[in-house]
Order: C-alpha cells, then structure tokens, then sequence
C-alpha cells in the first residue's frame, strides 16, 4: 500500500502544473546580478529601470479577476513582468520598448514559458489586431493617458498604469471599462521609469 501511495504521488507530482519561480537576475546585466534579490527596482545601462518582484505583486494583486483573459504588458524593460504575468494568465502580448530586450526570446525559452508573444519597438498598437484585452498593464509612469491603450481595452476589461503628476510623484491607476465609459480608482503609489 506504501508503494502504491508513493507511485501517486509522484504520478501526481508530474502531471501538476507548478510555476517555475523567475530568477530575476535573468534579466540584469553581470554587474546587477548579486543585487537581483533585493526588493528594489534596479537601475540598467539604457537609463531605464527593472521592477521588483513585490512592485509587480502589487499590480497583479490590484487586477480583477477575470475567465480566461488576454493581457497586453506594455513598458520598458519588461521581460522581467511579462514572465510574472505569464505564469498567471494564459495569454500574454509584451511590447517591449528597449534595447535590452534582445536577450528576452532565449530567457523565456530557458524558464519554457511559451505563452508569451513579444514585439520589439515603440508601436504601442502592435497587437491591436489581436485585441481587444481583458487587462492592459503600462509599465511606465505617463503624464496623460492615450486612446492608443485605451481603445484597446475589451468591454469590462482593465487598465492599469502609473499616472505620473509634474512633481514626479506616481499613482496607480485602474480604468475599468463599462459601457463605453471608464471608471477611475487609485490603487496606491508606485514607481516606475518614466515612459513618456
């Protein structure tokens, strides 16, 4: 009986889907590596910033719950993001506006996440074709906020973006679409590289 139990458990063990944790230092140059666990957004060479992995817990924390949905991640340096948000949802669209971005295709097929599709440049309506979405996340500060995410935003889906004020001071914003109309709550404050 002893060896039965053990026989499921590990049949079990196999067939369970468990998310793989993301090294953060994946995505950092040599020289940022040993500073990979602390819980702080890091500085990179292209003057753009890598989150924590408690400031994209928070975003993630403050989404909706939501059947099934598609996520459009939208931002600089957000290889680190988008595998986070890719062990949640089942479909992931990353516009990635760096440079740094070139070594994203092989970390995400080294952690075997597949179900990223990654675009390389500043089309913020790249993937329109193949919205609407149920979640748009900015990783970004903006200072005002465009029809270009927004019109991309699925009936009742979210939007999630760090609106940034002429101090420099960031809010979290999430727009709620209902009825052709947005709905505006602040979640908290952030920090986040200064998208445009």
């Amino acid at each position: 009986m002893k060896r039965l139990w053990c026989i499921v458990f590990l049949f079990l063990l196999i067939l369970s889907p468990m998310a793989k944790e993301i090294d953060r230092a994946q995505f950092l140059p040599e020289s940022l590596r040993s500073y990979a666990d602390m819980d702080s957004s890091l500085p990179l060479s292209d003057g753009g910033r890598i989150p924590s992995k408690t400031d994209i817990e928070f975003v993630l924390k403050n989404i909706s719950t939501f059947d099934n949905p598609k996520v459009l991640i939208i931002g600089n340096n957000a290889g680190y993001c988008a595998s986070l948000f890719a062990q949640k949802y089942p479909r992931v669209y990353l516009i990635e506006t760096s440079k740094n971005s070139e070594l994203y295709s092989q970390i995400f097929s080294d952690n075997n996440i597949s179900n990223i599709t990654a675009y390389y440049g500043n089309s913020y309506d790249y993937f329109a074709s193949q919205g609407p979405f149920d979640i748009i996340f900015i990783q970004g500060g903006v200072t005002t906020l465009t029809n270009l995410f927004t019109d991309q935003l699925k009936a009742k889906g979210e939007l999630l973006v760090p609106i940034q004020d002429s101090h420099g001071f960031q809010q979290l914003m999430k727009y709620r679409k209902s009825n052709g109309n947005f709905y505006i709550t602040s979640v908290g404050n952030t920090f986040f590289r200064i998208l445009y």
